[in-house]
């Protein structure tokens, strides 16, 4: 059996994989399917991983991601038998073991089915059409044997660091040079009314302190920053402006000309919109005192502004020299579901940098690719990655938190008018810094030597670390898992054929798959792979520089005509059909979903009843933390998870409609009313009418079968269609 006792013992090549395999089956009939699995209390974990998710998570950003806590739940569900159920929370916790049993993901997406598959001892295999999200995925089952200490890394991030630091540094008057931790940008407009020339500011708060009751505001004509009690309304600058607060020059979408008082949408730039000009105004720096440091506001001076200019006339100086390493592929606009950011000026993905912005990726991007070692390479091309949403001019700033707002915090190009630029070079400080993304990774790999499990009784508990933690290189062949060379693989290829994996052989699927339209997910990871490509690290046929993420081939829809609704159905049931053909005989099949439109459920209950597969079960998981900027009353917090078997179905039934029986649609809505019923007991896990309603399209989605019309017989389609009102 081989050990590794840290990630530099982890990298070094082993041969001859060995470990005991005691997984047979799982029991006939599990605790999983019979719904008797402690779902508040897991609800409970799910609430506090939203707050603090396991370091292997933080590792890269991924769009939609499942909690670890949910899919380990189901695993501990599917190992135990209905009469173990007082055993749930001690299997949980202690050794929680799959070893020798095969789990596949024919939609990895941000990898955390597989990661906590692998944590259990599960040989794993993964598919995804996406090549960030196998990307992704990769490196999070490697993460064991990288070694972030590495001497190389810390000698790259010395040397590109000491070209980049007099860019942010400040003059203070009376103190003298200060390191900058914050540039604050503002977008400027010409009213096309009057022709004047104004800033595009929310408010002309900077930012704000409600335990000191502070605000740090700043004059809307010389940017002269105040720190000023909390319930101040209005600025009166020494330059003679009055400045209300709140009254910016963008409220609710619409732009105001602070001249005339002509308004328009903040996305009407005409019929060829260009790229918006930028204006820094303010800065935050950073102040050594004996008590540790301190951060200030002040305005941006000239001499601020001429160091921005030497830093865009270094930029193209090298471009000049020896090309441009920053991404000079368009943004697509086939099949895009959102227009955002072209209609906003963005052509070309380097647009949504500055020009300081892109010194700095230039400069560690050239220095990563000249990194021989792949594996260091690797490394610090997923730090790389990850550190871009803090570092373009899509970044936004948290007023409360004092801290940067990620791209893609929202999942979509949310358009700012004032972003931040941070210091990219500072440890420690500063959220989304590079030397702070490989503290994320470092933190991640001590992690999977040493993992840890949120215990319901409170803290966490530390979890038994497995040879498979600290895996060899992931495959890009599933044949190697199955015949026990590897212990996983990752492949980027759709699951609509799952050629590479014989008949019968995989014990488990668990997945999580495109949740019909909610998310475009190839629309936004192109804006990865663009630097991907940029960095030599995309694999084939996704290193050619021309091609973009497979957006129109992803499943997720990016719009709801009948053609898109029927490529969805389609497919998926092409994949669910592969999914029973690899499965064994006595093989499961977990998934979630959740969707507000009757439209998804009907694709996902014709899909699944053409399969051949038989759902043996509907539950409840909440597969979301607390809140978040997508939260609001009409929510969907918790998943339906489905449990399938294989069963002695014939596979793909293609005649006849998708009905269900009257008697079945009357058991759903009594089932699912039931469940909420029991979980709005405890209040704080939030168990809503939306998730109710949701649930029960799911249950009864999971009665569906291909069959004739009858009279006690409904179309699949008309169960699912919301009731008039005042009736149900």
């Amino acid at each position: 059996m081989i050990v590794f006792q840290c990630a530099s013992q982890a990298a070094h090549t082993i041969e001859g994989l060995e470990r005991a395999e005691s997984f047979t089956a799982f029991p006939e009939h599990t605790l999983l399917e019979s719904g008797n699995v402690p779902i508040a209390e897991i609800a409970e974990l799910a609430l506090r991983e939203g707050q603090c998710t396991n370091p292997i998570y933080r590792i890269h950003r991924w769009f939609a991601r499942r909690l670890g806590s949910q899919f380990r739940a189901i695993l501990t569900g599917l190992s135990l038998k209905p009469k173990d159920a007082d055993r749930f929370w001690k299997l949980y916790l202690g050794d929680l073991s799959l070893d020798g049993a095969v789990v596949l993901d024919p939609f990895v997406g941000g990898g955390t089915s597989l990661v906590e598959a692998e944590r259990c001892g599960a040989r794993v295999i993964g598919y995804d059409i996406d090549p960030v999200a196998t990307c992704i995925t990769r490196f999070e089952l490697e993460a064991a044997t990288y070694d972030p200490a590495a001497p190389e890394i810390s000698e790259l991030c010395a040397t590109v660091s000491a070209q980049l630091a007099s860019f942010h540094k400040t003059n203070v008057p009376g103190s003298g040079e200060r390191v900058v931790l914050h540039h604050f940008w503002v977008e400027c407009r010409i009213c096309g009314n009057c022709g004047h020339t104004f800033e595009v500011h929310p408010h002309y708060q900077l930012a704000y302190s409600k335990e000191k009751g502070l605000q740090w505001v700043f004059c809307k004509e010389c940017h002269e920053v105040a720190e000023l009690p909390i319930t101040r309304k209005e600025i009166r600058c020494g330059c003679g402006a009055r400045t209300r607060i709140a009254q910016g020059t963008l409220d609710q979408g619409k732009v105001r000309c602070p001249e005339c008082g002509t308004s328009s949408g903040l996305a009407e730039r005409g019929e060829k919109p260009t790229k918006p000009n930028w204006r820094l105004f303010a800065q935050e720096y950073l102040e050594e005192t004996r008590n540790g440091v301190t951060r200030h506001f002040k305005a941006a001076s000239k001499g601020d502004q001429i160091r921005y200019s030497k830093a865009s006339k270094k930029l193209r100086n090298i471009e000049q020299a020896g090309g441009c390493f920053a991404p000079e592929r368009a943004l697509p606009t086939d099949g895009r579901s959102d227009q955002r950011p072209l209609i906003h000026g963005f052509s070309r993905y380097r647009d949504l940098f500055n020009d300081r912005q892109l010194l700095h990726l230039t400069l560690l991007g050239q220095a990563i690719r000249n990194i021989e070692n792949s594996r260091l390479r690797r490394l610090l091309a997923i730090a790389y990655s990850e550190h871009l949403t803090t570092n373009c001019m899509y970044t936004a700033y948290a007023f409360g938190y004092r801290r940067t707002s990620p791209m893609f915090s929202i999942h979509g190009y949310r358009h700012i008018t004032r972003p931040v630029e941070i210091n990219p070079w500072l440890d420690r400080i500063g959220r989304g810094t590079f030397p702070n993304v490989l503290g994320k990774i470092a933190k991640a790999v001590a992690f999977t030597v040493s993992p840890t499990d949120l215990d319901p009784k409170g803290g966490r508990k530390l979890a038994k670390s497995r040879p498979s933690a600290a895996a060899l290189e992931v495959s890009t062949h599933p044949w190697r898992v199955l015949g026990g060379s590897s212990w996983a693989s990752i492949s980027t290829k759709t699951s609509e054929s799952l050629d590479g994996i014989p008949d019968g052989s995989i014990d488990l699927i668990l997945t999580d798959p495109p949740y019909f339209d909610n998310l475009s997910y190839s629309e936004l990871s192109d804006f990865y792979l663009a630097w991907h490509q940029s960095l030599g690290v995309a694999e084939p046929p996704y290193d050619d520089p021309t091609l973009p993420a497979p957006i129109k081939e992803n499943l997720a829809l990016t719009d709801r005509g009948e053609e898109s609704v029927e490529i969805y159905r389609s497919r998926l049931s092409c994949i669910f059909g592969e999914c029973r053909r690899v499965l064994k005989k006595d093989g499961i099949l977990v998934f979630t979903y959740h969707h507000k439109s009757p439209v998804a459920w009907s694709a996902l209950g014709d899909a699944l009843a053409r399969s051949g597969l038989k759902c043996t079960t509907v539950l409840p998981l909440r597969g979301e933390g607390q809140g978040g900027l997508h939260s609001h009353e009409g929510t969907i917090k918790w998943d339906a998870v489905f449990v399938c078997r294989k069963g002695n179905q014939v596979s793909c039934v293609t005649s006849g409609k998708t009905v269900v029986s009257r008697t079945t649609i009357k058991q759903a809505k009594q089932q699912a009313s039931a469940y909420a019923k029991d979980l709005a007991k405890t209040r704080r896990i939030g168990f809503r009418d939306p998730d109710r309603l949701n649930l029960e399209r799911a249950m009864i989605v999971a009665s569906a079968v291909i069959a004739p019309v009858a009279h006690n017989l409904m179309p699949l389609s008309d169960a699912l269609k919301p009731k008039p009102t005042g009736g149900r």
